[in-house]
């Protein structure tokens, strides 16, 4: 069950970030600007550029599948562990799939009512990888529901219903992590506030002033599409910190 992932700030690399975000930085855009306020479904979204099936059977998609491993995301599940299935209407056909919450907190609320309304034995909720449920959602086999909170700072309205929206990425250009082979390595975070904590810690390091650094957003697609498309793109997908706390409470507990 333990999925855990950290995030250290290694200091600021402008230029090097600047480099190997060549070509790709039309798909950040600054926070609150029009991420989220669309809904789109995988076959519209997922790859502008490739087809779901051209990804997962293009050579770097293992790599790409590992990085979103480090991300849990949680679904209601039943005594053995299987995601609940909803029924969803889309277009004319109805059908059933699981939910994956990305914020620990938002499936916590939805154990709640499906204990009211369909309480099954052993019902709890589950972390899961979310490579392995990236690949469902693509082909349909899924819902990623982003947090309502996310989607509205990356730009989404506040009556914004988060189902059917992009899962938000938060990042900031001047701030990166080095990987063994000392590569820079842009973090991208599923929470605002995760984000705005790394640049603090950041300006805490190498000094300036924390309204210079600009954080910005792309949605979970446009990201994977980014990897996928060029070898000179490095992310590390940072997950929410209440989903790292909860699963060591849970481990601990």
């Amino acid at each position: 069950m333990a999925m855990a992932s950290t995030c250290s700030v290694i200091g600021m690399l402008p230029l090097a970030l600047l480099a190997i975000m060549i070509g790709s930085a039309q798909s950040f855009l600054p926070v609150n600007g029009p991420l989220a306020t669309h809904h789109q479904s995988p076959s519209s979204s997922l790859m502008q550029s490739m087809k779901p099936n051209e990804l997962f059977e293009s050579p770097g998609w293992g790599g790409i599948e590992q990085e979103l491993d480090q991300v849990p995301i949680f679904a209601v599940a039943n005594e053995q562990g299987q995601p609940i299935k909803y029924k969803i209407e889309k277009k004319d056909a109805t059908f059933e799939v699981p939910l994956f919450y990305t914020h620990v907190g938002d499936a916590l609320k939805e154990l709640e009512k499906a204990k009211e309304n369909n309480p099954l034995p052993g019902m709890d909720i589950n972390p899961y990888p979310l490579g392995g449920i990236f690949r469902m959602w693509a082909t349909d086999a899924a819902v990623i529901v982003p947090n309502k909170m996310s989607i509205i700072q990356a730009g989404a309205p506040p009556n914004a219903n988060p189902m059917g929206q992009q899962v938000p990425l938060f990042a900031c250009m001047e701030i990166a992590q080095e990987n063994e082979k000392g590569k820079p390595v842009l973090p991208l975070f599923f929470e605002l506030e995760d984000a705005n904590n790394a640049v603090s810690q950041a300006v805490s390091f190498d000094g300036g002033k924390e309204e210079d650094f600009e954080v910005v957003c792309l949605n979970l697609p446009e990201a994977v599409n980014l990897l996928a498309n060029s070898e000179e793109n490095a992310f590390q997908f940072i997950p929410p910190t209440s989903s790292l706390e909860h699963i060591r409470d849970y481990l601990s507990g």
